[in-house]
């Protein structure tokens, strides 16, 4: 395990990152190299600061780990894991998800988020859905993460899953669509979200 009292050095963890994102905005967004590195920088920016008004900056490495073993003790983290282990969150997907850099994560959630925003926006203003139809759209194209306590659309199976659960999901999801991307897109139809379709899989230990 390295040291909990290391501090990770952003610098460096935003060097790695840059490559990643850069290349990312450029296929998905059809931008050249230096306006997608313009974005990633301003975004990197921006969850620094965030991360700094929030504390999250001082987390320390390893802080899946440590969250695992206060877990043990520690009736507020306990309780904070509660509702997550009840989604099917593990030992392991806890580790993955805590034990990277607060940028890393932090980008993730970002990202995600654009991504949402961007498809909602345009089939709102390009192709003239309406708000409410729009957001059940992209709620059956992307999964939707954060805290499973708060309610989105219509009913609780559509509710936001733990972050925790991201890896898993990535790759029930890119398995799916490399197997049967159109029968996945249908079943994906035949539910009130992506989320719901998720948490059925989930119960049946598909994911």
């Amino acid at each position: 395990m390295n040291d909990p009292a290391k501090k990770p050095d952003w610098a460096e963890i935003e060097k790695r990152l840059e490559p990643q994102y850069v290349s990312l905005f450029q296929e998905s967004m059809s931008m050249p190299e230096e306006a997608a590195r313009e974005i990633f920088k301003a975004l990197a920016q921006e969850q620094k600061e965030a991360a700094q008004r929030e504390g999250t900056d001082r987390f320390p490495e390893s802080f899946g780990d440590i969250l695992l073993e206060r877990e043990q003790s520690d009736e507020k983290v306990r309780n904070a894991f509660a509702p997550k282990r009840a989604e099917g969150v593990t030992d392991k997907d806890i580790a993955l998800w805590w034990n990277m850099h607060d940028l890393e994560r932090r980008m993730i959630c970002r990202v995600d988020e654009m991504n949402r925003i961007l498809l909602f926006e345009n089939l709102v203003q390009s192709n003239g859905v309406s708000e409410p139809e729009a957001a059940r759209m992209v709620a059956r194209r992307f999964p939707i993460y954060g805290d499973p306590e708060h309610l989105v659309l219509d009913t609780v199976e559509d509710r936001p899953l733990p972050f925790e659960l991201k890896w898993r999901i990535n790759r029930y999801i890119t398995e799916r669509t490399i197997s049967d991307a159109a029968a996945f897109h249908k079943e994906v139809g035949d539910f009130t979200s992506m989320n719901a379709l998720l948490r059925r899989e989930l119960r049946l230990g598909k994911l």
